[in-house]
């Protein structure tokens, strides 16, 4: 991701991966929530992760983050739903 990861999103990563447990964590603005949410998917080859955001612009920073790391990921809002966007 070109952004070297603080101990508390490795932290949260896994947790995430060892599937032990649901995942609180309150944070700043600017200390790298979408990192910890996507770090995950850069470290593992399998799964899928739904990330739901109330704002559009969010989705489509996450669409330019993850893209830019190579892993294909898709936006969706009343925009961009259809059902060619949820086969897998």
């Amino acid at each position: 991701f070109s952004k070297r990861a603080c101990l508390w999103q490795l932290k949260v990563a896994e947790v995430f991966l060892k599937k032990a447990g649901d995942v609180i964590y309150i944070v700043s603005i600017g200390m790298g929530k979408t990192l910890a949410f996507w770090l995950p998917l850069a470290l593992t080859d399998t799964g899928v992760q739904i990330v739901i955001t109330p704002l559009k612009q969010l989705g489509h920073q996450s669409v330019s983050f993850l893209a830019k790391a190579g892993i294909n990921n898709i936006s969706i809002s009343a925009e961009t739903a259809s059902l060619v966007n949820f086969r897998v």
